[in-house]
């Protein structure tokens, strides 16, 4: 079981609410150099320019949670932590919100024999997605090419 899902199951005792998951990991910026805004962006652009669609599949939702623990983990600067903070968040909540859907897709997930938990899981994807497309909205400069949010 995923760690995102850890999270997700977590969520179950409380109602469906609209509030999105919480980043075990928040990327932070560094007041001294040397930083890693260079290695960063090496990280998480293959990861980014590979996804065309919000719903990923498992690999690219591990590749998506991998770049994201690797880039929360690094040393940014000050100037860059915007970008930073919107490129993490976009991984994670991806990340996140597919793992919900794919659960609720599943023939015997978690959701199938309870509507409390379905109706969860679905308020969760859908919360997510939102965090995840708000956090798109402040990179499409640096990923002009790409077709994730349409």
């Amino acid at each position: 079981m995923g760690i995102m899902a850890i999270l997700l199951i977590g969520t179950f005792s409380c109602s469906a609410s609209s509030d999105p998951t919480v980043m075990p990991i928040q990327l932070q910026p560094d007041a001294s150099a040397p930083y890693e805004d260079e290695d960063f962006l090496l990280v998480v652009t293959p990861v980014i320019n590979g996804l065309s669609d919000t719903q990923l599949n498992i690999s690219e939702r591990m590749d998506a949670t991998s770049a994201y623990y690797s880039a929360a983990a690094m040393k940014v600067s000050p100037e860059f932590y915007p970008i930073g903070l919107n490129i993490t968040r976009l991984l994670f909540y991806l990340g996140s919100s597919s793992e919900a859907l794919e659960e609720l897709d599943k023939s015997s997930g978690l959701g199938t024999h309870n509507s409390e938990v379905k109706d969860t899981l679905k308020a969760q994807a859908k919360a997510d997605l939102e965090v995840a497309e708000e956090a798109w909205r402040g990179l499409t400069m640096i990923y002009p090419n790409s077709t994730l949010f349409g």
